[in-house]
């Protein structure tokens, strides 16, 4: 598959490389990560992306369900780009406990608190949820997994409105994925979720619905008419990518065009779809990280 981004930064950024390049050729070469001087950093703050524990969950849990849990919304937050541990850290670190609340009915109420360095507390969560009393008791994985999931993204989505009020983006903003136009027979859905799996695999955290601050991922496909000509049948199709604001903006493209034996295209999109899914995925990585969150 041949991909086109689009994004004029990219000529800004080659030109800078070049031109540093020529002004390194008139300069002493520097040390690699020589010390310029000394000084005292003890003042500069950690953020909580790069640097966070997840402390026990407290409340109504069992002391060892609340260690799973805080393992798992740990585990959670890496995914999402966030560097969290249930180690001890060091006094740079932001700490994050939730406390748990189970009324009879198995209605569970989590409230997550994180707090700065000097325990001054920056970030209060109320997750909601329905459990089963019993295997909120034993620790059950898969609602451990759940519950943890849902923790990570309300505070991922939290910390980007937070960076994004600083006019800076730390971490890729999320993606939803959105309706996929122009695909004959069931190869829509097939192509959508193999999309899904490929950004997954490469570290993008998709949302069901889309943030704010997000991106809404569309895709279509077009079969050049008259394009079967030939012995072996071939139809050549044009996907295009586009990432859009929730406001209808459009932030960039991919396309991606190539020849497919037409038996193919009607029949089981399953090999297919990863294909072009991973052929795609790189280019659309690429706008991912140029977005800065403005």
């Amino acid at each position: 598959m041949n991909i086109i981004t689009r994004n004029r930064r990219i000529v800004c950024f080659v030109f800078a490389i070049g031109l540093l390049a020529q002004l390194g050729q008139c300069q002493p070469v520097p040390k690699p990560f020589a010390a310029a001087h000394k000084g005292d950093f003890s003042a500069i703050q950690i953020g909580p992306r790069a640097g966070m524990v997840v402390l026990p969950v407290t409340g109504a849990v069992g002391t060892d369900v609340g260690g799973k849990l805080a393992a798992a919304t740990a585990r959670a937050l890496r995914q999402r780009e966030v560097t969290a541990s249930t180690n001890n850290g060091h006094q740079g670190s932001h700490r994050l406990q939730g406390a748990a609340v189970l009324e009879p009915d198995g209605r569970l109420l989590l409230t997550w608190r994180l707090r700065m360095p000097g325990d001054v507390e920056s970030m209060t969560l109320t997750q909601e949820d329905t459990v089963t009393p019993a295997a909120w008791r034993r620790g059950d994985a898969a609602l451990l997994a759940r519950l943890a999931g849902k923790a990570a993204d309300a505070i991922d989505l939290r910390l980007r409105s937070q960076e994004r009020g600083e006019g800076r983006r730390i971490a890729w903003a999320s993606v939803t994925m959105g309706t996929m136009d122009g695909v004959p027979g069931q190869g829509g859905g097939q192509l959508a979720k193999a999309m899904q799996r490929a950004l997954t695999e490469a570290g993008v955290p998709l949302s069901q619905e889309p943030s704010s601050d997000g991106f809404i991922l569309l895709g279509s496909m077009h079969i050049v008419p008259g394009s079967d000509a030939g012995t072996d049948a071939g139809r050549w199709i044009e996907i295009v990518w586009q990432l859009i604001r929730p406001d209808g903006q459009e932030f960039g493209q991919v396309s991606q065009a190539n020849k497919v034996p037409a038996a193919q295209l009607a029949g089981d999109w399953r090999y297919l779809a990863e294909a072009i899914a991973r052929a795609g995925a790189p280019g659309i990585l690429d706008l991912l990280q140029r977005d800065r969150g403005s």
